[in-house]
C-alpha cells in the first residue's frame, strides 16, 4: 500500500501531537523516521525528521484538519496589563501572569 505523507517536523513531541491530532479525527497514521537523528551527518538535516504518513483515503480529511490546527497555531492575543503578546494556548501571560481575555469573561 502506498502511503501519503502529511507532516513533517524537527520536533518529534510536535509530529506525535499532530498524530493525537489526527487519531482522535479516526486517521490512522504511520510515525516514521524515529530513530534517524543519528544519521543526521550523512544525510540533509530535514530527510532525518520525523514524519507522519497516512493512507491516501484520508489526505483530504488530514488537510483540513491540519489547516486547522496551523491556524489555530497563528492565532495570538494581547495581554491587557503588560501589552505582551501571547500565543492563543496560554491562558495566562507569560510575561506578568495576567489571565487572557476568555479566562477574563
Amino acid at each position: 500500500m502506498t502511503l501519503h505523507k502529511v507532516f513533517t517536523n524537527q520536533n518529534l513531541t510536535m509530529v506525535v501531537n499532530v498524530q493525537n491530532l489526527l487519531l482522535t479525527h479516526g486517521i490512522s497514521t504511520e510515525l516514521r523516521n524515529v530513530y534517524a537523528s543519528g544519521a543526521s551527518g550523512s544525510l540533509a538535516f530535514t530527510e532525518v525528521w520525523p514524519e507522519l504518513w497516512i493512507e491516501p483515503k484520508d489526505v483530504i480529511c488530514a488537510e483540513a484538519v491540519l489547516q486547522d490546527f496551523h491556524q489555530q497555531a497563528d492565532v495570538t492575543w494581547v495581554c491587557a496589563e503588560c501589552k505582551e503578546e501571547n500565543p492563543a494556548s496560554f491562558d495566562y501571560c507569560w510575561n506578568c501572569g495576567q489571565g487572557s481575555p476568555s479566562v477574563e469573561d
